[in-house]
């Protein structure tokens, strides 16, 4: 009795214990992606280049802004002789030294301003701008291609696990027919060679069990780390798997689309429109430069900071000056040929991007059409192969046929339901690529 009661404790506390072990949450795609949008470094990174950019371009326009400029000087001074400045109405000095050494406080404040500088300022503060809505389309495409990463890593978690279950559930009959294997030899119906067959073929869907259990585990692992999860953090994912849009639009529709939505597209069109603006940035020096300029200066002979009333000589001045580089006439043909270039380098580029883009498009248009045409041969395959087993199984538990025969039949059903699997989670997958190409997986 004391036996049956301390038995009985155990088997309570491990269904406590069992109870209170959390059941992991399923994050769906989306949920997925989002995580992966707000804690993966590499978006951060992007980020951070795109502030790096947008600071570029506040440090130019900040440069366009008045300079203003103030100064202060102590100096100690020997005269040779007095020195008197201006006269009174008593027809004294207005301000006089004597001879000897004295103190002077100099200050200043100057306020500087380039009104024409040959449109340098608005070319370079245009340039700047546009560069850093480039580098802004960069960080999106970055997001681009993470959401069609994150996709993929989760699809193929969702293949292994259905994969094991399809495994295990072929473990379980492979267990109940060795049973059945082991009666019909002590009947005499098969040979000990054929259970021993059936035993190898268990083994080695045992072996396959293990190798896709540790990718699955690797798959998490990695996964973790995409989305910024704690990389021991158990999550479950949607394992369902439906069939995306079945019906496509014509390939003009998904190119039209690339051409119009790929941020790279929008990228390329900014640099060239930057790098236009360097050229006449570059141009500019060929023009006169206007600027005025205001200043305020007094000279205190005293070594106070704030002088006394009347000991002091204030002056206030404004002024426009205007300069030509001469030199611009013969010196900037180097420059300007490297802005052009630059231009014919940008165009290039774009028309390559664009070229590259539309082969994308094209590739993942046939590639989602032959996944799902593949889809529905597979499907056949997949009910020829259970009519097959099922008809081998019962000529088999008849005598009629061996374990080979039996083992072939089995494989190749299980090959067929592993086939239909892989062929759903690539019809997604490819679906995905479709978006990806068009521009549009972010919406």
């Amino acid at each position: 009795m004391k036996k049956y009661v301390i038995g009985t404790a155990f088997w309570l506390l491990s269904l406590g214990w069992v109870a209170a072990q959390p059941t992991p949450t399923v994050m769906p795609l989306g949920q997925a992606i989002q995580l992966a949008l707000q804690n993966n470094k590499g978006i951060k990174l992007a980020d951070a280049r795109t502030l790096a950019a947008e600071a570029r371009s506040q440090e130019t326009k900040d440069r366009s802004l008045p300079q203003a400029n103030a100064s202060l000087a102590y100096s100690r001074y020997t005269l040779t002789g007095p020195f008197s400045l201006g006269a009174g109405e008593d027809g004294k000095s207005a301000l006089s030294i004597p001879a000897g050494a004295f103190n002077a406080m100099i200050g200043g404040v100057t306020i500087t301003k380039e009104v024409f500088g040959g449109f340098a300022e608005k070319s370079a503060e245009k340039s700047a701008d546009l560069l850093a809505k480039a580098s802004r389309l960069d960080a999106q495409r970055n997001r681009s291609e993470l959401v069609y990463t994150v996709t993929d890593a989760y699809y193929n978690i969702v293949k292994l696990i259905r994969s094991t279950a399809v495994i295990d559930q072929s473990i379980r009959q492979f267990e109940e027919k060795e049973r059945e294997a082991r009666n019909m030899e002590k009947e005499g119906i098969v040979t000990a060679n054929e259970v021993l067959k059936i035993q190898l073929q268990k083994n080695n869907l045992n072996l396959s069990r293990l190798q896709v259990d540790k990718a699955r585990q690797t798959a998490l692992y990695n996964f973790n780390l995409l989305v910024g999860l704690p990389t021991d953090q158990f999550i479950a994912v949607d394992t369902t798997l439906t069939n995306p849009v079945a019906t496509l639009e014509p390939l003009s529709g998904f190119l039209a689309q690339a051409v119009q939505a790929r941020p790279e597209v929008q990228a390329n069109a900014l640099r060239l429109q930057s790098a236009e603006a360097l050229l006449r940035n570059t141009r500019s020096s060929r023009y006169p430069h206007l600027g005025v300029s205001a200043g305020f200066n007094y000279i205190n002979p005293t070594a106070r900071l704030i002088p006394e009333a009347k000991s002091f000589v204030s002056t206030w001045n404004v002024g426009a000056g205007l300069t030509y580089n001469i030199g611009s006439l013969y010196n900037l043909k180097g420059k300007t040929n490297e802005a052009k270039t630059a231009i014919d380098q940008a165009t290039l580029q774009s028309q390559q991007q664009t070229d590259q883009i539309q082969s994308e498009v094209v590739t993942a248009y046939n590639n989602y059409q032959l996944a799902l045409e593949q889809q529905n041969v597979i499907r056949t395959a997949l009910t020829q192969a259970r009519e097959n087993y099922r008809l081998t199984e019962s000529r088999f538990r008849n005598g009629l046929v061996g374990a080979t025969d039996l083992l072939e039949a089995d494989s190749f059903l299980l090959q067929a339901q592993l086939n239909v699997i892989n062929a759903t989670v690539d019809s997604q997958l490819a679906y995905q690529r479709l978006l990806k190409a068009t521009g549009n997986n972010l919406n």
